[in-house]
């Protein structure tokens, strides 16, 4: 692991992206049974994703929770598997095959029954998702983490678990470095996690008989560490039920949303036959934009189907304003999910096509528009458009707003730089534009020898050896 980690953090993949992303999120999908009752190897399953195949094929990527083994020959069962109500699953390699042509893109395979025929079992369904081109993760030491490109946009995939074969959720510091190098490396980072109800360790004990609201503390405890590493989405799979959405840092948290497609020997009464899908669209840097939960519910044998009663809709907005009863999210009754990020982009659209109508007019010291600038009086006057009141001078300007790491930049932020003639800060601009691939952006700025002018950061080593920092004040 030591070694992957170090491999993860030192080796540079270069990451490309334009527009944004949307990502469809799906529960556990699983056409096994107890493997004692029938050959899963027979089961019909080209009809399970039929009524949802346009939807799941409408996202940049589509994720997905595994529920099964899958393995064509005898194997050895993981008796160790069979705790309580928890029961051996199996099912034929060629469910992957499925899975691919109903559009899955990307798998977490973090879930405890992946490993319900042991290692040859761990090895048959990492083969089966690789032969049938699904991305996927969560086996230690055979694909804790993977990286792959859609639509030119780099995204960085790990999943975590409580199962002995998945790398722990229980290992911040793990947790940490994985997330972070992944994030260095891409544009987008998913993170996925399986809180499964067999989990029995030292650190967690019995979380899943220990209820709800602990299953709840430690994946809230766990997403958190992961968006505060870098992660831009993260979701989970451990209850049957749909729980909450967050929005922490801007970042969406799906944290379960039960079963999708588990067509045999589940129970579909009540909440139960729910199968909700998460649409989110988000910026190139991860940041949530909008949203939608889409209905569903599973019947006999037939693969999720169309609810019109939108009941997924009701119970994941009722435990959303329960307990995160300060949420930035919304959700209306037609599952639409919006955030203050929708409004935030507006607004730095709004801000950069003012700051642009002002490109070539001239630099005068002290001067503060609308016929001449100087630096903090052109970000200043700028901003004022926009209802937001900065400090004069651009020293003060650096003291507002929060801090914000060079590769996190957005447009809109203040950078800030140092001058010869002035002790720290004596320069400010405003970012115009981020080129992640180059790992540099472009900012709008009063010059005092050529006025209201674009540059790039990395073309001007006068501005790259005074670069002091960033702000983001809205």
């Amino acid at each position: 692991m030591l070694l992957l980690i170090l491999l993860l953090l030192v080796i540079p993949v270069v990451c490309s992206a334009q527009g944004d992303a949307k990502l469809i999120f799906a529960g556990e999908v699983n056409a096994g049974n107890n493997y004692n009752v029938r050959h899963q190897s027979s089961i019909d399953t080209e009809h399970l994703f039929a009524n949802v195949r346009d939807e799941l094929n409408s996202g940049t990527a589509t994720f997905a929770t595994l529920g099964t083994v899958l393995i064509d020959v005898a194997g050895t069962p993981n008796h160790a598997n069979q705790v309580g109500t928890h029961k051996l699953i199996r099912v034929g390699e060629n469910y992957a095959l499925t899975l691919q042509q109903a559009a899955f893109t990307t798998m977490n395979l973090a879930n405890s029954h992946v490993a319900d025929f042991g290692i040859e079992g761990l090895q048959t369904t990492s083969w089966a998702m690789r032969d049938n081109h699904i991305e996927y993760a969560g086996i230690k030491a055979i694909k804790e983490y993977t990286t792959f490109e859609r639509d030119g946009i780099k995204f960085g995939f790990v999943a975590f678990g409580t199962s002995v074969h998945a790398p722990s959720m229980s290992d911040s510091t793990m947790i940490k470095k994985v997330v972070a190098g992944l994030k260095d490396q891409c544009d987008i980072v998913v993170v996925a996690f399986s809180l499964n109800e067999t989990a029995s360790t030292a650190s967690l004990g019995n979380i899943y008989a220990a209820g709800k609201h602990l299953y709840m503390d430690h994946s809230t405890a766990f997403a958190h560490t992961c968006v505060d590493a870098g992660a831009d989405v993260v979701y989970g799979n451990g209850h049957n039920l749909p729980q909450p959405l967050e929005l922490y840092k801007d970042r969406l948290i799906v944290y379960g949303l039960g079963n999708f497609c588990t067509p045999y020997g589940t129970n579909y009464q009540g909440d139960m036959g729910v199968a909700p899908m998460v649409e989110a669209e988000l910026f190139i840097d991860g940041t949530f934009i909008s949203g939608k939960i889409l209905s569903y519910r599973q019947k006999d044998s037939n693969g999720p189907q169309h609810d019109p009663t939108n009941e997924a809709v009701k119970i994941i907005k009722s435990q959303t304003l329960h307990l995160f009863p300060k949420t930035q999210l919304t959700i209306d009754d037609n599952g639409i999910i919006t955030s203050t990020s929708a409004a935030a982009l507006a607004f730095v659209k709004s801000l950069l096509k003012e700051a642009a109508r002002h490109r070539g007019k001239p630099y005068r010291s002290g001067a503060m528009g609308p016929g001449a600038f100087d630096c903090s009086g052109f970000t200043s006057y700028v901003f004022a458009k926009m209802g937001i009141k900065l400090k004069r001078s651009s020293a003060e300007q650096y003291t507002m707003g929060t801090p914000v790491d060079r590769r996190n930049l957005r447009p809109g932020d203040l950078v800030f730089f140092s001058r010869a003639s002035v002790r720290g800060v004596g320069h400010v601009g405003i970012v115009y534009s981020v080129d992640k691939k180059n790992n540099t952006f472009s900012f709008i700025h009063a010059s005092s020898s050529r006025g209201v002018t674009i540059d790039n950061f990395s073309k001007s080593g006068y501005y790259v050896r005074r670069y002091i920092g960033a702000r983001r004040v809205k």
